[in-house]
């Protein structure tokens, strides 16, 4: 390689903690330490870095380009649309962001308006010629060496092909089916010769020519694949994935921006609808040339493949995002411009102008702050004295006091100053834990300090910062009322060791302090689950509430029907341990095999207890209490969402309880 790279893993810290895919009010958001290491001026693994971040761009302002001359194929005789394109092409935010990184969508991009804009263009002048299928085929071929997603100009390829052989079939036309099988096999060949190593390299490894399988293994797999409700169920993050979400998809704009860009697309989606309907009303659609119906036809099923094999993808593997629609993007771009000209001209270049200014002001007010270390803390002290100082290095010195009191659902805040009173070696993690009555956990953070930016083996003496920790205390997981506690220390993430600290004169690994009196939320009337049958649980609730060896535990769950249940099934609630290692379980039709649930009706409650016996040797530690619905026969597992619409999956963890 040009650049000598080998110094990459003193660059590749990795945060452990990252919270990535999941924004939240309390930073965490990066997913490597950052060091020095990686100043201006760049050299090593820093330089190759930019290096590739620069061609990313390149081929960004590329895709820019080409999308003026897709436009240039749909819209002939209208430079404002086709600088419209280009401008809505560009500016989208999340399309900016992608371009600065090294991210492969950049080349799937550029490949994908590429082909769209020649598969136009072949029907336009009824190419069929073997230069023309040859070009075809090298850009598939690059294309799907970018992403998998590109293959579907494979299919884009033969419906234009498909046009231009029935367009030349005209009167005025020469084409014969000769020249439309000689263009397919010059295609195939091309895609072949660019393309074709790579999908037998995957079948030879790994048996799979798209290469999926291994791809899966290192993601992750939903299992089991999405359904099509939970699909429905991320489409908001899907479209603001679209318009921006940056970082490691943990970044977002504030909730009302979305909101303006999705009204702006509607208002897109109605200025093309209207101009459809005046066309009917007019009885003017014979007025429209043959060759806008079929482009327009191409950039449909453009859309349409992209969109199918996307759902393909995430109902596979967490990826429910809108950016993965830019193969599509400049199609996307071409009709808002014409449905925002439809309404009024003025409204295309407002909502550019608008586009623009986002793009310029989310770097340095949204993203850049999110990833700033922290400046030394001067200044005012906290609230509250706690000085706790961890293995004689980490002094935990107080807290500004948090609210004392919380309903179940609801996020908490708790601020912490820390100093170092020495250095350390190893990289030390915090957490933050919420413990019930029990000493269960029931809510928990942990972070690098500095918001999951510092390294505690780079921070010198008397260095001294603030964090804050967002916990969120669950809906379900806690029965109120009861009085929680605060429990923070620090460990090595890699060990699992806790660092020790002396209060009281007793060495202990977690400083606990404070109260916060959890209450119920009467005004809350949300179900805590919803099953994909349309059952619901309203409640639940435990007896007793700390539990020996050898008791039993009684379990009573609230149910209500939303809708009619069309079948019969079982109820299981298990005590688990965190080795999956099973110590009581009840399975019964809903109250005690008296409410079937094809019987219920809608609206209606229903009482549903369960007795779970624990064995008298039952080892004293933390369990779970998981709740499985079911179908006798089969045993085919009903899957639930929460009060939020995310997918929980079909064994939902109700509570953890601690048996002594």
């Amino acid at each position: 390689a040009p650049i000598d790279s080998s110094n990459w893993r003193e660059l590749r810290r990795i945060n452990p903690h990252a919270d990535n895919g999941v924004p939240t009010r309390d930073g965490n958001a990066n997913a490597v330490l950052h060091t020095r290491a990686e100043g201006f001026p760049w050299s090593g693994a820093a330089l190759a870095l930019h290096v590739a971040r620069l061609l990313s761009s390149v081929l960004s302002t590329l895709s820019v380009g080409f999308a003026y001359w897709l436009a240039r194929e749909l819209f002939p005789h209208s430079a404002s649309l086709r600088f419209g394109t280009m401008l809505f092409t560009a500016l989208v935010p999340m399309f900016a962001f992608v371009s600065g990184s090294v991210n492969n969508d950049n080349a799937v991009v550029l490949f994908s308006t590429i082909g769209v804009w020649w598969a136009l263009r072949t029907v336009r002048l009824g190419d069929l010629s073997a230069r023309g299928a040859l070009l075809a085929g090298v850009v598939t071929g690059l294309g799907a060496l970018s992403k998998s997603s590109a293959l579907g100009l494979v299919g884009l390829f033969a419906l234009a092909a498909l046009f231009a052989f029935v367009r030349g079939r005209q009167p005025d036309g020469h084409v014969t089916l000769r020249r439309l099988a000689r263009y397919g096999a010059i295609f195939l060949a091309g895609v072949a010769l660019i393309a074709g190593w790579w999908f037998v390299r995957n079948q030879v490894l790994y048996g799979d020519w798209l290469g999926w399988s291994a791809f899966l293994d290192v993601v992750g797999r939903r299992v089991p694949p999405a359904s099509l409700a939970q699909l429905w169920s991320e489409r908001e993050g899907f479209v603001w994935a679209y318009w921006g979400v940056f970082g490691t998809l943990n970044v977002v704009i504030p909730h009302s921006v979305y909101d303006l860009l999705d009204l702006l697309a509607l208002l897109a989606l109605l200025g093309g609808a209207w101009a459809l309907v005046r066309l009917g009303a007019q009885r003017r659609f014979n007025a429209v040339p043959p060759l806008a119906w079929f482009q327009l036809s191409l950039c449909v099923v453009w859309l349409a493949l992209i969109f199918v094999s996307l759902l393909r993808w995430t109902a596979l593997t967490p990826a429910s995002q809108g950016r993965l629609m830019f193969p599509c993007l400049a199609v996307i771009a071409a009709g808002a411009a014409f449905g925002m000209s439809q309404i009024h001209r003025a409204l295309l270049w407002t909502t550019a102008a608008a586009l623009a200014l986002l793009a310029l002001l989310v770097p340095p007010l949204l993203i850049a702050p999110t990833y700033a270390q922290p400046a030394p803390l001067r200044g005012a002290g906290p609230a509250r004295a706690l000085h706790a100082v961890f293995a004689n290095a980490i002094e935990l010195v107080g807290d500004d006091e948090p609210a004392s009191g919380a309903l179940p659902g609801q996020e908490v805040t708790l601020r912490l100053y820390w100093r170092m009173s020495g250095s350390v070696s190893r990289n030390f993690s915090v957490f933050v834990h919420l413990l019930d009555d029990n000493d269960v956990v029931v809510a928990q953070r942990d972070m690098y300090p500095g918001q999951g930016s510092l390294a505690t083996s780079e921070l010198t003496p008397d260095f001294a910062w603030r964090d804050y920790y967002t916990l969120r205390i669950p809906r379900r997981g806690v029965l109120p009322p009861q009085r929680l506690r605060w429990e923070v220390g620090l460990y090595d993430h890699s060990t699992g060791e806790r660092l020790q600290t002396l209060t009281e004169n007793q060495t202990v690994d977690a400083l606990r302090f404070g109260a916060l009196a959890l209450a119920p939320n009467t005004d809350d009337r949300a179900p805590l689950l919803t099953f994909t049958s349309g059952m619901t649980l309203l409640a639940y609730d435990f007896a007793p509430r700390s539990v020996h060896a050898g008791e039993s535990l009684t379990v009573t769950l609230q149910w209500r029907a939303d809708r009619k249940v069309n079948a019969d099934y079982k109820v299981s609630v298990q005590l688990l341990d965190e080795d999956e290692h099973k110590i009581a379980q009840n399975d019964s039709v809903p109250a005690g095999g008296n409410a079937p649930t094809s019987t219920w009706q809608i609206g209606a409650l229903v009482s549903d207890t369960h007795r779970l016996q624990l064995a008298a040797n039952a080892p004293s530690k933390v369990y779970r209490v998981l709740l499985v619905c079911y179908l006798p026969e089969g045993s085919a597992r009903l899957s639930a969402y929460d009060e939020r619409g995310q997918f929980v999956g079909d064994q939902i963890e109700l509570a953890r309880i601690r048996v002594q």
